[in-house]
């Protein structure tokens, strides 16, 4: 019996096969134990699979002739832990298992068969469950020695005294056959009686009694003592090799799974002793005494037993893995009030991630019922201005909705060009658009609509559905049971319409079915995390947290890329411009079936090019205008523009350039989208952007600065306005729509005058110090000076005035990982020492303005706010008096 996925499956779910099985109460009673064990163990790795993968279905076949499930029971035993999270169905000679995803607020993050993780509790070793397990590794990081848990032991007095003895007898080196010992098993000691296979009896029970020992206070192993009478027995001389076995008993302990929290990384520590028997003066046989020394960290018996669908492959999790899973924690957001967390680790589904919403984007449900609204009484279509576009533009698509939404008396249909290319997959030829539709009394339908029919369309279908549902399931945290059915329609140019694999449609169990208000919210919930969800390049509350778009963001995402090859996209500071930049490179890979060398990204600042390049390497390539302009670029197809205010013409047209790369003869258009902001423009040169901006959009929400942050930005962009740059083009800072700005965000600005700049570096020293000690780490901080000659030249001061100060007031571990680079590294933890210019695009939640002045008067302003738009929290703008 073995364990298969099923890749010919009609089913839009990961599909297990394992093979036949015998089924029923008392057919199963009557099976050989061996292979009654051997099926159960495949099928429960199935279920674990399954659970930690956004659920799916076991398929079996009956192999006794005559079952029937109704009558005859199933027999398999399963964990009652299970048990809400599988549904059974007989299909003439196949057994089906419905399997929904594992639920962390079952109070872990994986479903585990067993974690293999053991302690000593009394005189007994016991496995720890899953939650056990997790409650130990943290109590492993929090004291990485020491760890004691006051219901593992006994009186402290009565247990070291049995150490004590039990160590006395490991020094010995002969005993007496049948003596009896003068202490029992305790948390410390552990007696086991040889079996008639001596080497096979160490490797079954050594691995539990070392980890068992090991995670608690450490003890001692005797085997050949008899556990009820504290007897000597030993092994027969006869029977026993000790070379062999003590190589055996190495070897077990060396493989054994270990995990490390601390930095030494040490060994399991142990010693072997084989003690003498003697019978009436004579050599009788051997007790094997092994003494185990308490780990730092954890060990493990093997490794923990549990499983996930992966690459169409069935994987064993490693015990890193499965650790680092368990322990995954929801960031801090202690620091981050504008932030909330809108979906838990501790309430979602074992691959959903954090999401965090900025509080003025309106919560998760407010944004649903704005997105995905459901109304008692009607179907809703949207978005609106997509399906009217489809209905004009294809005729007869109407008519074929409106017949299949005519048995449908509430749930809402939401449609899109291509569901494949919302879910990060590859567009397909010939689709007329999906639609999803979620109503009450149903499972949801993905309709997928032709106009041209091939042997890939029930492929696609399935995929899609699929692929939505693992979304829905591991992206957006949705812990109900849930299926995707695939409808595959043909709509004619006649406007007929053909139904294919309607026939093939498979059933699903009752409890599949969306029969209230509150479940199709909930899953709407998860759409919108599936649909606006991002990871931000920056990490500061954990690299793997979601946030979301906004709504222009999204709605600009959601552009047909085949009518809009060129976009210019005004984006005031803090507004997502370079997030949606990546995320329109995204679309353009799947909708055009891009190869990374097909896509160049292109950005002035080197930094932000190594970050994007970093991040998005599998998608794009990443360069500067200054390398755009030196070389050729044959084969690319599709160009984002990014920070294009601040490009320049001094080593030729960069604008032109980019337009004759996308529209290039004997090839399709491509795509050339160009973000800017004329307020941040740095320079006073000619950008190379063309007089009139069409078409153009404008992103106008600004969500990344503190109110005081903001209120400063404001004033400087008036000032700009009044002020503005001789090289911008007339009408380049007319804003068309007022921005919108964050409110209820605490922060600050900080201008003050010092005498000189020694002054200046030793107040950035103390008020590091004082950020530190309140919470905030090396990373949050940027040190920004006007020039790049003056890093290099007051680089040094800087370091001697952080080393100066009082670091005893900060704790040595912190001390010792102060660590003050330039941003060339902007993920790594240190304090940043940079430019103005070369921090353009990046942000920090602290930024050090130092002695902040422009090479000429003109741009003075516009040098502050490129200064000010990199501080989120708190802005110390520092002069040094003339």
């Amino acid at each position: 019996m073995s364990l298969k996925i099923d890749l010919e499956t009609n089913y839009a779910e990961h599909v297990l096969d394992v093979g036949k099985i015998i089924l029923g109460i008392q057919q199963r009673q009557e099976m050989n134990p061996q292979l009654q064990e051997k099926q159960k163990e495949v099928i429960l790795q199935a279920i674990c699979a399954l659970l930690n993968s956004g659920g799916g279905i076991i398929k079996a076949e009956i192999e006794n002739e005559g079952y029937d499930y109704e009558s005859h029971g199933v027999g398999l035993d399963l964990p009652p832990i299970f048990g809400s999270y599988l549904d059974e169905m007989q299909q003439e000679n196949l057994f089906l298992i419905f399997v929904k995803s594992w639920n962390t607020e079952a109070g872990v993050r994986l479903a585990t068969l067993c974690s293999n993780l053991y302690r000593r509790q009394r005189a007994t070793t016991n496995v720890m469950d899953p939650k056990e397990a997790l409650a130990f590794l943290k109590g492993r990081t929090q004291t990485l020695m020491n760890f004691k848990n006051s219901n593992l032991l006994r009186s402290q007095e009565a247990q070291g005294n049995i150490k004590a003895l039990a160590a006395a007898l490991f020094d010995r080196d002969q005993l007496q056959y049948l003596e009896k010992l003068n202490f029992p098993e305790s948390i410390h000691v552990e007696f086991i009686m040889f079996s008639a296979h001596v080497s096979q009896c160490v490797k079954e029970r050594l691995p539990k009694c070392v980890s068992a020992f090991a995670n608690t206070e450490g003890g001692y192993v005797f085997f050949g003592v008899h556990n009820e009478t504290c007897q000597v027995i030993g092994c027969d001389k006869e029977k026993i090799d000790l070379t062999t076995l003590r190589a055996s008993i190495d070897g077990c302990i060396k493989k054994l799974p270990i995990h490390h929290f601390c930095t030494q990384k040490h060994e399991i520590q142990y010693a072997i002793k084989f003690l003498e028997v003697h019978d009436k003066g004579t050599l009788h046989g051997y007790v094997c005494a092994i003494k185990v020394e308490q780990f730092c960290c954890a060990v493990f018996a093997k490794v923990p037993s549990s499983w996930q669908v992966k690459d169409n492959h069935v994987r064993h999790l490693a015990t890193k893995e499965w650790v680092a899973w368990m322990m995954e924690a929801d960031p801090d957001l202690s620091r981050f009030s504008e932030m909330v967390l809108e979906l838990s680790l501790s309430s979602a589904t074992p691959h959903s991630r954090a999401v965090c919403v900025h509080k003025n984007l309106g919560c998760l449900e407010e944004q649903q019922k704005r997105y995905f609204p459901v109304f008692p009484d009607r179907v809703v279509y949207t978005p609106e201005s997509l399906y009217k576009e489809l209905f004009l533009q294809h005729k007869g698509l109407r008519d074929l909705i409106n017949t299949e939404m005519r048995p449908v008396s509430q749930g809402i249909l939401i449609f899109s060009q291509s569901w494949a290319v919302d879910l990060g997959l590859k567009e397909k030829q010939g689709v007329i658009c999906d639609a999803l539709l979620i109503s009450q009394n149903n499972t949801p339908i993905l309709y997928c609509i032709f106009s041209k029919w091939d042997i890939g369309c029930k492929g696609y279908s399935l995929i899609v559905a699929h692929s939505l549902k693992q979304r829905l399931v591991n992206k957006g945290g949705y812990t109900g049971k849930l299926c995707i059915t695939p409808l595959v329609f043909l709509l004619n140019p006649d406007r007929t319409t053909q139904t294919f694999y309607s026939s093939d449609l498979k059933i699903y169990p009752e409890s599949y079915i969306l029969t209230t208000t509150q479940y199709m919210e909930a899953l709407l919930r998860s759409l919108v995390i599936v649909l606006l969800g991002f990871r931000s390049l920056s990490k500061e509350l954990g690299s793997e947290v979601l946030n979301l778009f906004t709504d222009k963001q999204y709605e600009l995402l959601s552009k047909n890329l085949h009518k809009t090859r060129e976009l210019f996209v005004h984006g005031f500071l803090g507004s997502g411009k370079t997030v949606l930049a990546l995320g329109i490179m995204e679309k353009i890979r799947n909708v055009f079936h891009c190869e990374p060398g097909d896509i160049l990204y292109i950005c002035e600042n080197e930094l932000l090019r190594k970050l994007v390049s970093f991040s998005k390497k599998n998608t794009c390539q990443a360069v500067t205008r200054k390398t755009f302009m030196k070389n050729d670029f044959e084969h690319i197809q599709h160009i984002v523009i990014d920070e294009a205010q601040n490009f320049r013409t001094e080593d030729g047209n960069w604008y032109k350039k980019a337009k004759s790369i996308t529209e290039r003869e004997n090839n399709p258009p491509g795509i050339l989208w160009i973000f800017l902001d004329y307020f941040q423009t740095n320079h006073l040169s000619c950008c190379g952007l063309p007089l009139h901006l069409t078409p153009r959009e404008d992103l106008i929400r600004v969500i990344r600065s503190a109110d005081p942050i903001a209120d400063y930005l404001q004033k400087v962009m008036q000032e700009i306005k009044q002020n503005p740059l001789p090289n911008l083009l007339p009408g380049s800072l007319v804003i068309h729509h007022e921005p919108i700005w964050a409110q209820g965000v605490p922060g600050n600005v900080e201008i003050t005058e010092h005498r000189n700049l020694e002054e200046v570096l030793i107040y950035v020293a103390e008020k590091c110090q004082f950020l530190w000690r309140n919470g905030y780490s090396p990373k949050d901080i940027a040190v920004l000076f006007s020039k790049a000659s003056e890093v290099e030249k007051y680089k040094d001061k800087f370091l001697t005035a952080m080393r100066k100060r009082k670091m005893s007031q900060l704790n040595q571990e912190s001390d010792l990982l102060i660590q003050i680079k330039d941003a060339s590294d902007i993920l790594s933890d240190h304090v940043v020492l940079d430019s103005i210019c070369r921090f353009s695009g990046l942000e920090r939640n602290i930024v050090f303005g130092i002695n902040p002045r422009a090479t000429k008067p003109d741009g003075v302003y516009n040098h502050l706010l490129c200064l000010a738009s990199r501080a989120k929290k708190h802005l110390y703008i520092l002069k040094v008096s003339d």
